[in-house]
């Protein structure tokens, strides 16, 4: 199972339940509600490594955010050696909410070979408004699992949604 993005004692505190019997439920109900923020946002909650390829040394965003580090830039040589890009060929842009790596060689890779960009992304704590949005998720499907109820219910307006369009990467360029 994926990382919890909340730890289960705390989202037992938060939910006020007291049994530790539907710990594999808030679970699963945990990573899903994580996994649907993470798809909403286009945020990565909980930290991992990551390593993405390009083509060239041209201008790199990388696909998960927020970014922690980068660590580093490998090319295949023309002996066909994957070798490290030395940290004076490239560097990272942090004018923008989201940063890039801009590159800054003479470096020029075996052809029809991929470069490899490695970092580190995702919260080192996960801010309090999303694991809000988190709780909020996980309460209400622990206490909805259905689909339908014979009541008929109306959507009360969810702070859910305020919070979310707050942490979009496309807000993040507003």
């Amino acid at each position: 199972m994926p990382a919890l993005p909340i730890p289960l004692d705390v989202l037992r505190t938060r939910l006020r339940i007291e049994v530790e019997s539907d710990d594999v439920d808030l679970a699963v109900l945990c990573v899903a509600a994580g996994e649907l923020i993470e798809k909403e946002t286009g945020l990565t909650l909980t930290r991992s490594s990551q390593t993405e390829k390009i083509r060239r040394f041209s201008r790199f965003v990388p696909k998960f955010h927020p970014v922690v580090t980068f660590t580093s830039v490998q090319y295949v040589d023309e002996t066909g050696a994957t070798v490290p890009l030395p940290s004076t060929g490239w560097w990272v842009d942090e004018s923008e909410p989201i940063h890039a790596v801009e590159f800054e060689t003479d470096v020029v890779p075996k052809k029809n070979t991929m470069i490899s960009v490695s970092y580190d992304a995702g919260y080192l704590v996960i801010p309090q408004p999303l694991q809000q949005c988190i709780v909020a998720l996980v309460g209400s499907w622990y206490n909805n699992p259905e689909a339908l109820q014979v009541a008929q219910l109306a959507e009360v307006p969810l702070a859910y949604k305020a919070i979310i369009a707050q942490y979009t990467t496309e807000a993040s360029f507003r």
